[in-house]
């Protein structure tokens, strides 16, 4: 297990806190599970997301070595980052990784468990570790704070798709990534002006 007592969620969320700090980015959603996480984070221009998840894994190994006098490896495996694109899909990612604790069987409902974005999401209130007004899909649920907190707890309690579980399931597998059919013609679109593109140095013309 990556988290044995209660205090070492609380200590990996203020280092989460920490990092999302020094390297700017953005969280939409997360959960702490006793084996694993789950992050949906939009980086910036200060850190890649193997810059981020590597500063905030060995901060975490050292805390945990040192609290229970151990050494070695605790997290299994490098993490997997698959894309997903800016729209329904990242509601639909939000929503699989805040029921991650229902589907478990360690809570009946998403707000009974404390260290997911659940609560951040669903409150009124801003949060200081979840984006949820730089959250580019969030707005869409309403005008107003409590009219988006309203719809996005009910959109979240609803059951996920048994389609879009198995799609999520096979992105974090590294069979491709969960995004809408616009948003894979934009990439594609993006290559191939990208391949048109002249290499080498450009020619120089003298006077």
């Amino acid at each position: 297990m990556v988290f044995v007592e209660e205090s070492d969620y609380q200590k990996y969320l203020d280092i989460l806190r920490r990092y999302k700090i020094k390297f700017g980015f953005k969280i939409f959603a997360y959960c702490l599970m006793s084996n694993h996480i789950h992050l949906l984070i939009k980086t910036s221009e200060k850190g890649t997301i193997s810059a981020i998840m590597k500063a905030i894994t060995i901060a975490h190994t050292r805390n945990y070595h040192f609290k229970y006098n151990c050494s070695g490896h605790i997290w299994g495996g490098r993490f997997k980052s698959p894309i997903v694109s800016d729209d329904e899909y990242l509601l639909t990612v939000m929503r699989y990784i805040e029921q991650s604790p229902v589907r478990a069987g360690i809570v009946v409902d998403p707000e009974q468990y404390r260290f997911s974005s659940y609560q951040g999401n669903v409150k009124i209130e801003l949060n200081n570790l979840v984006d949820k007004e730089e959250n580019p899909v969030y707005s869409g649920f309403g005008n107003t704070a409590e009219e988006r907190a309203s719809r996005y707890k009910e959109f979240v309690t609803k059951v996920l798709e048994e389609d879009n579980l198995k799609l999520i399931r096979k992105s974090l597998n590294g069979e491709g990534y969960f995004i809408s059919e616009k948003f894979q013609a934009q990439i594609k679109e993006r290559l191939a002006l990208k391949e048109k593109r002249p290499r080498g140095r450009p020619s120089r013309t003298d006077n």
